[in-house]
């Protein structure tokens, strides 16, 4: 194998893939990044065995091979490289790094080693980018981070009659958004927070005009293809919550307020309980929604917020980071506040954001 290619335009993918590979992974190969060669199309590939990315390049005097090297160490390399021109030259399991002042010889993995990562899937469902960029970090929050119950830590995706539809919950809070699609072809997997998470990274760094999703012919594997970029994934097997039961269907109080000063005020009231149960105390009345948290060691705070508010006078707790949360991943000038009762599920719609809801569970406080 043979290439040459500049440094500026190997160094951003080169960046990119490295993520991806198993830095402390029990196969030594999974340290390493494939590099392989096709007439003029250069490829990087890397890969945990959880998440695969594969990059495409355009290479000059390209002579067709491949080869593995470990990804820290090429990376470091390339990095300390900066506006020269780089000749790639692999024999057997070794690859020769060289330009006009600088040379070496890195030891490799034979690409043979290399585990295979799906690229091809059946029919693709191709959204834009900007929708996931938008919508997926309203949602993914509320997946649960401990992989205790691994079908909480992924997030449901639907897409249906033209929806593209969101769900993430780790059993105290649910997020929910839905966002209208020109695709007809129909999908619903549980994909890997950190999946979903790496493929917002990629998009942002490849600028691409559209991503095209697709799975894997045995249907354990998510396709993302975008720009230079391809993504594999392995999907979470399991049975989703029937997370349609969590939402109430009754409504007691119905609560409008301004969402940077609620924000605020749980921030203030998360001072007063970080020490303790993490716990702040809402009440509503017409006009006013009083927070109220209290540490014995500390003290307690009281602060109202304006408000208005249609239906009964109800008391409830919540834990002040699930609300914080909810508040900070839209920019809503105000929010719904729904409640149900003091030990019922809340819901907090942001005006203006169609098809965005956050389903928080209240604390006993008995």
């Amino acid at each position: 194998m043979r290439f040459k290619i500049l440094q500026q335009d190997l160094w951003p993918s080169l960046q990119s893939v490295a993520r991806s590979a198993g830095v402390r992974a029990q196969l030594p190969v999974l340290g390493n990044i494939l590099i392989s060669t096709d007439q003029d199309k250069l490829k990087l590939s890397a890969t945990n065995l959880e998440i695969g990315v594969v990059k495409t390049l355009k290479a000059e005097n390209s002579e067709v091979g491949e080869v593995t090297v470990p990804a820290k160490t090429l990376v470091e390399i390339v990095a300390n490289l900066s506006g020269e021109q780089l000749e790639f030259e692999s024999t057997a399991d070794q690859l020769k790094i060289s330009s006009p002042s600088f040379s070496s010889q890195i030891n490799g993995i034979a690409a043979t080693e290399f585990p295979t990562i799906p690229l091809s899937g059946k029919a693709a469902v191709k959204i834009s980018p900007q929708i996931l960029i938008s919508s997926l970090p309203q949602v993914a929050f509320a997946s649960a981070a401990d992989d205790g119950r691994p079908i909480l830590t992924g997030i449901l995706t639907e897409i249906k009659d033209k929806k593209l539809q969101l769900v993430a919950t780790d059993g105290y809070r649910l997020a929910h958004k839905i966002v209208p699609i020109a695709e007809e072809e129909n999908l619903r997997v549980l994909v890997p927070r950190r999946t979903f998470e790496e493929v917002l990274r990629l998009i942002n760094e490849d600028e691409a005009d559209l991503v095209e999703i697709s799975t894997s012919e045995n249907q354990n594997q998510i396709i993302f293809k975008f720009g230079t970029t391809m993504v594999s994934s392995r999907l979470i097997e399991g049975q989703f919550p029937a997370w349609e039961r969590i939402i109430p269907t009754a409504c007691k109080a119905r609560v409008i307020t301004g969402r940077e000063d609620l924000l605020k005020a749980v921030k203030l009231a998360s001072i007063f309980a970080r020490n303790e149960t993490n716990i702040v105390k809402l009440l509503n009345s017409a006009s006013k929604l009083t927070l109220n948290s209290e540490a014995k060691q500390l003290g307690h705070q009281q602060r109202e917020v304006t408000s208005q508010t249609e239906g009964e006078e109800i008391e409830i707790a919540f834990n002040t980071k699930f609300l914080q949360d909810a508040l900070s991943t839209t920019s809503a000038s105000q929010v719904i506040l729904e409640l149900s009762g003091n030990l019922s599920a809340a819901i907090i719609k942001p005006m203006g954001e169609e098809g965005l809801e956050y389903i928080i569970m209240p604390v006993n406080l008995s």
